[in-house]
């Protein structure tokens, strides 16, 4: 049941006829997110469900902690279907406020921990938000008050204005539960096709937009995903990107681990010395980072001090993962690789751990659920051929419709029978195997001619003193856009000139016009909030 308000407020739900699809083929159960929790307190009572350096939560902690904050929010006015802003660093208390809200049938708008002032002002006015909740180590006590009061509009302003800090204990982290007495009878009325929570899109420029989710599409996919990474009880995570991403959350993410009744670990840091040692510590398995990540840890000289055999898994998604550096994680980790190529609008595609290597490295395998439809189309929105590259569209049981509030953004993105259009270039083998080679706003068009910047990244990593490299399109007078590429070189004295890194792509026989008119040799790229890197800014 959708509530007259979500549409009212720009909801765009499943069409009745897709929707009573999915539902005929079992896709989408009647449980919300907190029956999951409820159902593996009584299932997993005395399992860990979360560590974060000395602390821990079984899940029938969290389950109580859970009822405790949300008997407290319901007691400062917090009503169900609210929308209520939560930023968090990666801290266990999150866990706790997440699943209070949904206890009480608030809506949480998942807000990244790097966002300020100015990214929060504005997605609380386009959520409706009427409440938030930051939640802060003691390293960053940066509160929602000061955040809140920094607003360009000071008209407008959240009610409800929250500030838990991380300590070493949970009494201390809720302190303000102290005096109020856990509530367990209110449940929410919440039904699992209405509105879970707000998302935020990946992109890397511009405001983010509002992606909402429902909990049967979302769990559908959770489940999906815990078969794909073939996870059981005795599974242990490592979470290293942003808690509050789509990747870290459902890919199979720490939703995934508590669907199996698993464990996850929380880091703060993504340094590979830091991550390293945890995986040693817990005898971690699975780890899921985006490509720049993976290309630090490679590349790390710490990685001999440490044993890191327990890790089975590593996933890599979040960007284009290129052939060089995947075979080096096989190599040097001795792992099983899965690449996850997906967004927080829906669909998500996994190599199969069963797969072949060449399969692995070269392709980000295959559509999660039977039901998602892909399709590859040109620039006129007509279906090309099977293996010719195009353009991305999709649509299917857990994929939006809409994005929430923005109908003029609606009639761009998706198209008029209901696929969602990625922006991302790529194709389908004859296997089925998805093939993405970069985004259509990344595209460098120079003298007219299309050039995909992760072709000529994956000739440069072959080069012996480059570490790493990004390929961007420069404005120029005469070509339109020039190619530069950004290059970091294994060592600082290394030196490469642009005669070099010419000669070395000649040699592999690349077309001339893919050959970078300027490089510049860089310490470091800048980066999105979740490690991505960020294409725009350089």
């Amino acid at each position: 049941m959708f509530l007259k308000d979500d549409i009212s407020h720009g909801y765009v739900p499943f069409p009745e006829k897709r929707a009573a699809f999915y539902k005929e083929q079992g896709c989408w159960e009647n449980r919300t997110h907190f029956d999951l929790l409820k159902e593996n307190a009584d299932k997993f009572s005395d399992k860990v469900a979360v560590i974060q350096n000395e602390k821990q939560l079984t899940y029938q902690m969290l389950y109580e902690y859970a009822i405790h904050y949300g008997s407290y929010l319901k007691q400062k006015g917090i009503k169900e279907t609210d929308f209520i802003l939560v930023q968090s660093a990666n801290v266990i208390e999150v866990f706790v406020v997440i699943f209070a809200l949904y206890y009480i049938g608030a809506r949480p708008v998942f807000c990244l921990d790097g966002h300020g002032s100015y990214e929060i002002e504005n997605i609380a006015k386009q959520s409706r938000a009427v409440g938030y909740i930051r939640i802060v180590d003691q390293n960053n006590q940066k509160d929602a008050r000061l955040i809140t009061t920094q607003f360009k509009q000071p008209n407008f302003s959240l009610w409800f204005r929250q500030t838990i800090v991380s300590q070493n204990t949970f009494s201390e982290s809720f302190s303000m539960l102290a005096d109020i007495p856990k509530d367990f009878n209110l449940g929410a009325q919440a039904t699992s096709t209405d509105i879970a929570f707000l998302q935020l899109s990946g992109g890397t420029t511009g405001l983010p937009k509002l992606i909402p989710r429902t909990h049967a599409d979302y769990i559908y996919s959770v489940k999906e995903s815990v078969i794909a990474a073939h996870l059981d009880d005795q599974i242990k995570q490592l979470i290293v990107l942003p808690v509050m991403h789509n990747f870290t959350m459902s890919s199979p993410g720490f939703l995934g681990v508590f669907y199996v009744g698993g464990t996850v670990v929380l880091s703060q840091q993504s340094h590979p010395r830091v991550c390293f040692e945890i995986i040693e510590k817990y005898k971690i398995n699975q780890v899921s980072v985006v490509p720049a990540i993976a290309n630090l840890w490679v590349n790390s000289e710490s990685r001999s001090e440490y044993d890191c055999s327990s890790l089975d898994v590593i996933q890599v998604g979040g960007a284009k993962l290129l052939p060089t550096l995947a075979q080096k994680i096989v190599d040097i980790f001795d792992v099983k690789l899965q690449q996850v190529y997906g967004m927080a609008e829906g669909l998500v595609n996994f190599t199969s751990l069963d797969d072949s290597l060449e399969i692995i490295l070269n392709t980000q395998g295959k559509k999660l659920s039977i039901y998602d439809e892909i399709r590859i189309v040109n620039h006129k929105d007509e279906i090309v051929e099977l293996g010719r590259q195009g353009l991305i569209q999709t649509r299917g049981p857990y994929t939006i419709n809409g994005y929430y509030n923005l109908p003029k953004i609606n009639r761009r993105a998706f198209t008029e029978d209901g696929f969602y259009k990625t922006g991302d270039i790529g194709y389908l083998d004859n296997l089925g195997n998805i093939i993405v080679t970069g985004r259509e706003k990344e595209q460098i068009n120079r003298s007219g001619e299309k050039i995909t910047p992760s072709e000529i990244e994956e000739f440069l990593l072959h080069h012996p003193v480059i570490k790493d490299v990004c390929v961007i399109g420069v404005e120029d007078q005469y070509l339109g856009e020039r190619i530069k590429a950004l290059i970091i070189p294994k060592q600082n004295d290394d030196q490469i000139t642009l005669r070099d890194i010419r000669k070395f792509l000649i040699n592999k026989n690349i077309s001339n016009f893919k050959i970078p008119d300027e490089i510049e040799i860089v310490t470091d790229f800048q980066y999105t909030h979740v490690g991505k890197v960020n294409r725009q800014k350089l």
